[in-house]
């Protein structure tokens, strides 16, 4: 009698851990990991809608404020974009010469245009107490010093990195000179500028009603 009361005991065990790795198994594929979801999409918190690949990479990404010139050219505004960098990458100057080259890279929304002249080149970023310390190659010095936007290039730069906590002031030089400008903007100190700033919705130009506009179109 003993012997049947154990048999019996041990054939129910076997049936509820059969029952219990049933369940375990449906779980499991119900809490299926992202990276076992193949090409889906997903919508993060901004509503951009990214990859698989795309969603991953925002452990190491950081949204950013870049100043760009406007189309009507009197003003700058900012583009929001997505820095992405390394773990190795986790050093304030490091990111500061990120964003830089994304100035110079330009902008992606067409009311807006770069302000960095062609043919500049990051030489190096070094950040020293509240100051971000700037020197770009010589065609950055030859474009500024007698052009017409020197104050939309320089607070644009300026405005886009003292967007960094603790950042307050930018200097500028190339390849280790000071920059001499016919306007006299002082590239060696640079604070946030914000008279120079519109919102997007202003940096969009007139539109031009001049006759020659228009297709020539024959009424009836």
């Amino acid at each position: 009698m003993e012997k049947k009361i154990k048999t019996v005991a041990v054939i129910l065990a076997l049936l509820l851990l059969t029952v219990f790795t049933a369940s375990c198994t449906a779980q499991k594929d119900d809490d299926t990991n992202v990276g076992d979801l193949g090409n889906d999409e997903y919508s993060p918190v901004s509503s951009l809608t990214l990859s698989e690949t795309e969603a991953a990479a925002l452990n190491n990404s950081v949204k950013v404020k870049v100043y760009y010139k406007t189309l009507k050219g009197d003003k700058i505004s900012c583009e929001t974009k997505l820095l992405q960098f390394t773990d190795k990458d986790r050093k304030a100057d490091v990111l500061a010469g990120k964003i830089i080259e994304l100035l110079i890279a330009g902008p992606s929304n067409t009311s807006l245009t770069k302000t960095i002249p062609d043919g500049t080149k990051l030489n190096s970023v070094k950040i020293k107490g509240n100051v971000v310390y700037i020197d770009f190659n010589e065609a950055f010095a030859s474009a500024v010093k007698t052009g017409e936007d020197v104050n939309l290039i320089a607070y644009s730069i300026a405005n886009t990195l003292t967007e960094f906590k603790n950042i307050t002031e930018v200097a500028i030089t190339c390849e280790g000179n000071k920059i001499e400008t016919q306007s006299g903007c002082n590239f060696s100190k640079l604070n946030r500028n914000m008279d120079l700033v519109t919102d997007i919705e202003s940096a969009m130009p007139e539109t031009d009603y001049s006759e020659n506009v228009f297709l020539e179109i024959e009424l009836e």
